[in-house]
């Protein structure tokens, strides 16, 4: 076989073993537009930005393109889907240190909507971030351990064109203060790390950047069983208040609150108090005089009040149930770890012939929340955070 054949060869066996791999990946594309807030709530286009295309899946997680967006903003990238079928894709863009991400997706084909991207320049400034709903839960005590835990979230607003960062000397995002003796909290489920939630000198304080737009944030607590009442102190003007009590002789006072019907989270009720356009300063006074439950029960109710649910879907409250190590120190989710998530409340939704507006919601809210972990975890990962 002269070489002129054998080089022949080995080409045709290279096609032949390429084959395969090219043809593993369907063809996909994402398309979108970078813009950032201007005058007269115009959008203008960021040319030259650079945009990082991801995939993320249980096999791999890793950046796999990148551009720079053209004179008009816009980018394009045409990519195949390859390995794990579950893996999501995404697009991310950072200004002023900051990094901003789409929705994943696993579509063949986006071109506008979700594929867009919106990016604000930063400030350390006085950029005021109102409270637009806070919900306070207190459980009952648990049989592991002479405590009950006592659950806060907030939605925050940021009605500026502005990233709020922490500033200089050390002046967070935002805070609020905590109720008398509470010295250590534990970030919980929401739009910002439960890292960046932190107890200081009686307050709770974000460390994290707050872009424009609504943000929901919790934590949690515990306090002895000799602890009957808690106060709760109001420094901002709340638009919706709400207070959830899992004990049968508890009660919520003050700052207008209102007794409303019940909820039951399996099995499990709890008195529910409401209470809207409350002015500060105000405080609300929570009693709950029960005693530890003598059941068998071990297991911690994880409850997050969901008004960025409620705007959006017109639905009031989601409610999640968690294992007992709800609010334990972990450590740091992995991507992909994080897009099986997103992956398998995707599969599950898929699977219901005509969801309700409740299951509406509490899948928007789950995706929302761990959307909002996974771009996190990736910007730190990839040094943009």
């Amino acid at each position: 076989m002269t070489a002129r054949r054998r080089f022949a060869l080995l080409l045709s066996l290279a096609a032949l073993v390429a084959m395969p791999l090219a043809a593993q990946g369907t063809p996909r594309a994402l398309a979108g537009t970078v813009t950032r807030p201007g005058a007269g709530n115009r959008q203008l286009p960021v040319p030259g930005v650079w945009v990082v295309l991801h995939r993320v899946g249980v096999d791999a997680a890793n950046p796999i393109d990148s551009m720079r967006t053209r004179g008009d903003g816009t980018y394009a990238f045409e990519y195949r889907a390859t390995g794990d079928t579950n893996a999501v894709y995404f697009v991310s863009a950072s200004r002023g240190g900051i990094a901003y991400f789409t929705p994943p997706t696993r579509e063949a084909r986006v071109r506008g909507g979700m594929a867009d991207l919106q990016v604000f320049d930063t400030t350390s400034g006085p950029v005021p971030i109102t409270v637009r709903g806070r919900h306070v839960i207190v459980t009952a005590p648990d049989t592991a351990q002479p405590v009950r835990t006592v659950i806060e979230v907030y939605e925050l607003s940021n009605d500026s064109s502005l990233t709020r960062v922490p500033g200089a000397g050390q002046v967070a995002t935002f805070e609020a203060p905590l109720p008398a003796g509470v010295t250590e909290v534990i970030g919980g489920q929401g739009d910002i790390s439960p890292d960046a939630v932190r107890a200081d000198e009686g307050r709770v304080r974000v460390w994290a950047p707050i872009s424009p737009g609504l943000k929901q944030f919790s934590f949690s607590y515990v306090l002895p069983l000799s602890q009957t009442e808690l106060s709760i102190a109001l420094e901002q003007d709340v638009p919706v208040m709400e207070v959830l009590v899992e004990d049968p002789r508890g009660s919520a006072l003050g700052a207008g609150l209102t007794e409303v019907d019940p909820v039951q989270v399996d099995g499990r009720p709890f008195k529910r108090f409401l209470a809207q356009d409350l002015k500060a300063p105000a405080t609300v006074t929570i009693s709950a005089p029960g005693t530890q439950d003598s059941g068998s029960r071990t297991r911690l109710l994880l409850i997050v009040t969901a008004v960025g649910a409620a705007m959006l879907l017109g639905f009031g409250m989601a409610i999640m149930r968690r294992g007992p190590d709800a609010f334990a120190r972990r450590r740091e989710p992995t991507p992909e770890a994080l897009a099986a998530e997103i992956a398998a409340l995707d599969a599950a939704y898929d699977q219901l012939a005509a969801p309700t507006e409740e299951q509406k919601a509490e899948h928007y809210l789950k995706r929302a929340q761990l959307k909002g972990r996974l771009s996190a975890v990736l910007a730190k990962r990839d040094g943009l955070a």
